[in-house]
């Protein structure tokens, strides 16, 4: 009784071990998989073979198509999932029956092991709306009728919220691809339009200006500089203290250079115009206190180019990341607000409406902690010459 008992102890024992080996075989396989999508995806967007790189990756872990039964299938676009429209989507799966040795007692075929990978070429890249805070909060909010449209550009949301984006009423997006590290909340008929995909779940992306030192200065060259009642003015760089206001159809022309805002408010009403190229405006406080905000209201004409190289290249709205993160600020200036640069808030709030279909601005990027759309807006990303950061990149993501 023993003897036998111990026989078939001995035997299930070998038979867990060889289940085990097709376990391994599983991963190994998942592990190619992945790593042959990724370099398909890659290979489309350089514009290669795309199969023979698959295959080739997927040789590299011993698994060769057509020998020991190995089978490894390239489809572009993928047969099946949520890709199978995407051009950019490779989809790579790969199969070979295991042998059987004991399970032969149990199994009257092999057992066929595969595993499945799908990944996108092209992620990520021409990013020109980013939200910056990383705390359990909704990141992005659009109500209303408001449609925004990021024309071949990418949106990245860093809240780890369910609700990080969040869309009521007839709200739209239209963008190339979204990241949001948590997830979205549309309600009504609001929708939100992405032609590369939408990804959730994804891990924050970096400030991309962080690295730039916000320019130091002293003294005042202007005080409470204000003009009304249509006054005309060109202006030279230098430090404006205690506010810039342009109000009643007043119009400025800014010389180029680096304009100080120290306290106060930047603020452009009443159908005023401001002008410049080469120009950065710089939000700050000399005391550490009342750090200047920014407010430009509906029907005022801005355009405005930030200077395309030089210690504040590609921003044209640079705030001090030591203004405090209860501050707001709004650029509602609509389609008659052309800016082409970054509008970097990265501690505080900004209200956005702006920016023409056709004929505005070619290049804007908006950065900040918290963005609410409050108006239509248009982003487009015809970069090449605008002096800003890189944001994202052409990447290649793994999506199934």
């Amino acid at each position: 009784m023993t003897a036998l008992a111990l026989s078939s102890l001995v035997g299930f024992a070998g038979l867990g071990t060889e289940v085990g080996t097709w376990y391994v075989a599983k991963r190994n396989m998942q592990g190619a998989a992945d790593s042959a999508a990724i370099s398909a995806a890659n290979a489309v967007m350089a514009g290669t073979a795309h199969l023979s790189e698959a295959r080739s990756v997927a040789a590299r872990y011993g698994l060769v198509n057509g020998t020991s039964n190995v089978t490894v299938t390239v489809n572009k676009p993928p047969t099946s999932g949520a890709y199978t429209t995407n051009a950019n989507a490779v989809e790579v799966i790969i199969s070979q029956p295991q042998s059987l040795i004991l399970a032969s007692l149990f199994l009257a075929h092999k057992p066929n092991v595969g595993a499945r990978a799908v990944a996108v070429g092209g992620q990520g890249g021409n990013g020109c709306v980013v939200a910056l805070d990383r705390s359990n909060v909704t990141d992005v909010t659009e109500t209303g009728n408001t449609v925004v449209n990021l024309n071949n550009c990418s949106m990245y949301i860093n809240s780890p919220r369910a609700s990080a984006l969040t869309m009521t009423g007839l709200a739209k997006i239209n963008a190339w691809s979204a990241y949001i590290s948590g997830n979205y909340s549309i309600a009504g008929q609001a929708k939100l339009s992405t032609t590369h995909g939408t990804f959730t779940g994804i891990a924050p992306i970096d400030d991309p200006y962080l690295s730039v030192p916000l320019p130091s200065f002293s003294g005042c060259n202007q005080t409470n500089f204000s003009l009304t009642a249509g006054a005309v003015r060109t202006l030279d760089p230098g430090v404006y203290c205690n506010g810039f206001s342009l109000a009643g159809g007043s119009k400025v022309t800014l010389n180029p250079g680096v304009y100080i805002i120290d306290r106060g408010s930047f603020s452009i009403t009443g159908g005023s115009t401001l002008t410049g190229t080469g120009v950065t405006f710089v939000m700050t406080s000399s005391t550490g206190n009342n750090y200047a905000t920014a407010s430009v209201a509906g029907g005022s004409v801005i355009t405005l180019s930030a200077p395309t190289t030089g210690a504040t290249a590609g921003l044209a709205f640079f705030q001090d990341r030591n203004a405090p993160g209860t501050g707001v600020d709004s650029f509602a200036g609509g389609a008659t607000q052309n800016i082409n640069g970054a509008i970097y808030f990265p501690n505080q709030s900004v209200t956005y409406a702006g920016g023409s279909s056709t004929g505005g601005a070619n290049c804007t990027q908006l950065v900040s902690l918290l963005i609410t759309f409050n108006g239509n807006a248009n982003f487009n990303t015809n970069c090449t010459a605008a002096g800003v950061k890189a944001i994202g990149g052409a990447a290649t993501a793994l999506v199934e």
